[in-house]
């Protein structure tokens, strides 16, 4: 390869390769490793490894959602958000990454590699007290 690719490209290759050949892992890891050394990438290793995580949940169908809320979510909640959000993206499957933070107080905040919903009752009373 004669240009530097930019960090979207390759991360989109790679995570093609990664999904469509899975057994071959290790080579594409050592190649992309290589790439990025060559072309004095290293700096940028944390941002490809998120964008490739993120491409390869999205050519394979499914959607990483963080999930924020103040109590642990219960399997019936937890079947209601991920279906909720299987309508409103169009993902496949949800995979939801559960984390919980009392000081919230309730409801949740969701948030995918591209947006942020944020449902929970502290963001509300937030708002209402910045009302004037």
């Amino acid at each position: 390869m004669n240009g530097k690719l930019s960090r979207r490209i390759l991360a989109r290759t790679i995570a093609q390769k990664l999904v469509s050949e899975p057994t071959r892992h290790k080579h594409w890891l050592k190649m992309l490793a290589a790439y990025m050394v060559h072309h004095k990438m290293t700096d940028d290793t944390d941002l490809l490894v998120k964008d490739i995580v993120r491409e390869v949940f999205a050519q394979s169908g499914q959607l990483l959602v963080s999930t924020t809320t103040a109590r642990p979510l219960t399997d019936s909640l937890r079947k209601d958000l991920a279906e909720k959000l299987r309508d409103a993206t169009g993902a496949k499957h949800i995979v939801l990454d559960e984390h919980v933070d009392p000081t919230i107080v309730g409801g949740f905040v969701a948030r995918t590699p591209d947006a942020e919903l944020d449902a929970s009752v502290r963001t509300t009373l937030q708002q209402l007290a910045a009302i004037k």
